[in-house]
């Protein structure tokens, strides 16, 4: 017997033939949400990002011999941030730019890219991950910062952020005169990727709901044709 078309519906639901398109979906509109935007390499860097306000070149702020940087979050784990060039570090394999406590790698240097991101405290951030993490570095331009600093920001599920202050991170670096873009006032200064991971948990809360409320309808629905 050929079923109705909402029974069908319930049944290609919760047996995940739509999870893939849900997913996408989901991938999709937390990066509108987020009003992310990629930046174009330049000279095909992932440490070099060309923009209309200029150019973003954060090289010199990286090491050939390791980690550059070295900070402990609030309950001491220790973080070590290389941009640009990979590392090796205990636990953390070669080819690593961010790992936590010398045992596991949050990102990778193959995934870094720089992004444009209005919800961003700077506008600019650097994005990696790993297989299940990600890391964002908010860029704080700073034309005094001629020593770089990085210091942990927040940890929000598998998301670690980070700030890195220098003048690198200024639009045409230490030498350029142009400064980072601040958020506009329409604009919320949100850490990157907090309103797209709380929309996609919303999302999947609803969708949770929508199976029970449809496994619950089908099951009364087939009672109902058991009766008859």
């Amino acid at each position: 017997n050929e079923q109705p078309g909402h029974e069908q519906m319930w049944e290609d639901l919760i047996r995940m033939k739509w999870w893939p398109l849900l997913l996408t979906c989901l991938v999709g509109l937390s990066r509108h949400v987020r009003g992310e935007t990629l930046c174009p390499k330049e000279g095909g860097s992932s440490c070099k990002c060309q923009t209309p306000s200029g150019l973003i070149d954060l090289t010199p702020l990286s090491s050939a011999t390791g980690a550059r940087f070295s900070i402990q979050d609030p309950s001491g784990v220790t973080y070590t941030y290389n941009p640009c060039n990979g590392f090796k570090e205990g636990g953390c394999p070669d080819g690593t730019a961010v790992c936590q406590a010398s045992k596991t790698a949050l990102g990778t240097i193959v995934t870094e890219v720089i992004h444009y991101d209005v919800t961003s405290i700077s506008g600019l951030l650097v994005a990696y991950s790993a297989a299940n993490s990600q890391v964002n570095v908010n860029l704080i331009c700073d034309k005094t910062a001629t020593t770089p600093t990085l210091v942990f920001s927040r940890k929000f599920m598998t998301q670690t952020v980070f700030e890195l202050t220098s003048c690198q991170c200024c639009y045409g670096g230490c030498g350029g005169t142009a400064t980072s873009p601040t958020p506009s006032a329409g604009n919320s200064a949100v850490a990157p990727g907090i309103i797209g991971i709380v929309l996609i948990v919303v999302v999947i809360a609803a969708t949770v709901v929508y199976c029970v409320v449809g496994s619950i309808y089908m099951s009364k629905k087939r009672n109902a044709s058991g009766l008859d």
